[in-house]
């Protein structure tokens, strides 16, 4: 009886030690699942690259143009932004460059303008996800250097220039959506001001009167693409 109880003892011991085995063999997987969604899932891209592309709209009538003439309705705007993303917060740092042209003939006058503004400057932007994880809300802006040139010719076949030098300021809010690790599609809405004043037109050919100082407003919608890195 004694060895009869024993050898139950040793067949429930044995049953413990193969369903202890058997649980720790479950368990191992789960964990290095665990720990692989984890891995992806704090893994944050640092560095990013957005190419825009859109038209331009004008709060002046005379639209960017230098002289006091009804302008073209809109023009088109370019633009390349480098962003560092925070991983420890949803701040963004980075670059703006953005160029907008547009070119017009004022047929009265005989005259065709070609206007080409530059802007460069820091940004600052916040982010967040929105909707579905790979879709994410950002808005910002910054203040930097425009600089401002009207190309003109006259029907003499006279080609002279315009420029103007100032301070101006942005703001974006866009829309990104990641469909893939590493890229991203998005629209944004930007805007931006400055004050300028153009360099003065001694040309008596031309019967345009010139703009004084005047202040910039440009709105633009685009559709970029980004690379995160």
């Amino acid at each position: 009886m004694d060895n009869f109880r024993k050898m139950k003892g040793l067949d429930m011991d044995k049953r413990m030690i193969v369903g202890c085995l058997l649980m720790a063999l479950g368990v191992l997987p789960l964990r290095a699942q665990e720990s692989t969604v984890e891995n992806v899932g704090t893994h944050t891209t640092t560095w990013e690259m957005t190419y825009c592309w859109g038209i331009t709209g004008y709060a002046s009538a005379h639209g960017i143009s230098a002289w006091n003439a009804n302008g073209k309705e809109g023009g088109m705007a370019n633009s390349l932004r480098i962003m560092y993303s925070s991983p420890i917060n949803r701040m963004c740092y980075g670059m703006l460059a953005y160029n907008n042209q547009h070119t017009q003939r004022f047929r009265a006058e005989e005259m065709g303008e070609k206007v080409n503004l530059t802007y460069v400057a820091p940004q600052v932007a916040y982010r967040k996800s929105v909707w579905v994880s790979s879709c994410f809300a950002t808005a910002g802006g910054g203040a930097g250097y425009v600089g401002y040139q009207s190309k003109n010719t006259i029907p003499e076949g006279e080609l002279f220039k315009l420029s103007a030098h100032s301070v101006g300021i942005n703001g974006f809010i866009g829309l990104e959506y990641r469909f893939v690790r590493h890229w991203g599609v998005s629209l944004e809405v930007n805007a931006l001001y400055s004050l300028l004043k153009p360099s003065k037109c001694n040309n008596e050919a031309v019967s345009l009167k010139q703009r004084g100082k005047f202040g910039l407003f440009v709105l633009a919608t685009q559709i970029g693409i980004t690379s995160h890195f």
